[in-house]
Formats: structure tokens, sequence, C-alpha cells
């Protein structure tokens, strides 16, 4: 069934009003038809089964005929500090960190990222948000995934540090301290871990120390060189795994 995400005032308790780009997709783009179920979400964690009713050019109606929690969300919330790249590869790391898991996306520009000005990357947020909920609703997310504002570097450490029990750096040059052997240090799991990524190039030796002073752990991925729209996608596959949280 074809899954939406939709404001919760649409739902009106057995009554769903459908309006907007959703009505559009439904009539025009998918050609459903009254009797057909859809699955809408209330982005609070509970999706509707819903049998259409009417369907015209600007609205469609439904019945709930099915109300139930929704799956697809890991127990563990990960939030990714990803500097600012190239506009499609940045959108890929947004399209398959959804997919993922991923709780939370905080664009960072640092010294080496190709977009530097904070009020460009914010014009780009509409986009962004809408690649984030399509990427939502074909991995059967039952929670949107939050793109906060772009931030400075600094600025990002220090938000992160206030928002979550572990917060990990992804260096190259970091040599002493490896994701695995930080994860299993551990004394318990952690409900959330914010994650740094650099841009391309990486963070400079600077940034990894300002860091490192914000409480905030360089680990080191591998051998190999990451590209940059590829190492948070793997540190987050790592992490999860880790905890249990991919089967």
């Amino acid at each position: 069934m074809h899954r939406f995400f939709i404001p919760p005032d649409w739902i009106d308790k057995s009554k769903v009003t459908l309006v907007g780009p959703i009505a559009h997709q439904i009539k025009n783009v998918l050609r459903l038809k009254p009797g057909r179920n859809i699955v809408v979400l209330d982005n609070f964690g509970q999706e509707y089964v819903v049998a259409l009713t009417h369907i015209a050019k600007n609205v469609v109606v439904g019945q709930v005929t099915e109300q139930r929690a929704a799956g697809g969300e890991p127990e563990l919330k990960i939030s990714l500090y990803q500097g600012t790249l190239k506009a499609q590869k940045f959108e890929w790391v947004l399209q398959k960190g959804t997919e993922l898991g991923l709780a939370e996306f905080i664009p960072v520009i640092s010294e080496r990222s190709v977009l530097g000005d904070v009020q460009v990357v914010d014009q780009k947020a509409m986009r962004w948000e809408r690649i984030i909920q399509e990427a939502a609703e074909q991995s059967r997310r039952g929670i949107l995934p939050e793109l906060r504002p772009g931030m400075m570097f600094a600025q990002a450490c220090q938000r992160a540090v206030r928002s979550a029990e572990l917060n990990l750096l992804a260096w190259e040059d970091e040599a002493a301290a490896g994701l695995k052997t930080v994860l299993s240090g551990l004394e318990a799991p952690p409900r959330r871990i914010n994650l740094f990524i650099g841009s391309e190039g990486g963070y400079s030796l600077d940034e990894a120390r300002l860091a490192h002073g914000y409480g905030i752990y360089p680990v080191w991925l591998g051998r190999r060189i990451l590209r940059a729209e590829t190492a948070g996608l793997v540190a987050a596959s790592a992490i999860f795994y880790h905890f249990g949280e991919m089967g």
C-alpha cells in the first residue's frame, strides 16, 4: 500500500481528508480509485489504514479501517552532523540516511565545506525535506527524520554535547580510537549518538582538537578512506549493527 505522511489534523476520528500535492498524486499520478487502501502516518508514531471513499480534483476522502503503531523506527537515535557537500551528494546522504534509520540531519559548515554560507544551505531546506519525506515513505519509516538549520562547526559542537550521551567525530588521522573499540568500551547502550562527518577533505587538525575540547571524540573508521557521502552511512550502519538494530 502507498504510504503518506500527513498533518495530524487531517485525521478527524475515522475520517481522513487529503488535499494539495498528496491529493494530486493519488488522483493523477497513482490513479487510485475509491475502494483502494492507503496508509497515512501522523509523524507521532501512529499509522492508519484508510479506505478511499471519494476522489475529486483537489480533495481525497477516506475512512480509517485500522490504526496501529508504526514500525521502522530504531530505538537508538543517531543524529548525523554532515559537512556540507555538493548538492547531489548531500541529497544522496539525506535519502539513504533516512532509509537507514537516522533520526536527525544537521548540515555543518567547516573549513573545507563546499557550501560556506548558512543562508545558502538553508535555502535548500524545502527540497531536502521533500527528499527526506519521500525516502521515509518508501522505507516504511514511522517518524520523519528532522532536518535542522545549517550550522557553523563550533556552533554544531556546542549543540551536540547538550543533546546526546555519546558524540563521535570521524577523523582519518585518529590513530588510537577505532569505532569498534569505542562502542565496545561503553558501560551501557546509549539512547542517542551524535555523529560528525566532514565535507570533502574531512576535518582539519584544529577542528578535531576543537571538537575534542567539547567532549566529542575523534574515531577511526578503518584503513580505507571513505568518501564524505559514504562515511556517515557506513559508520551509522556499524553503530546500528553493534547495538542490535539491524536484525
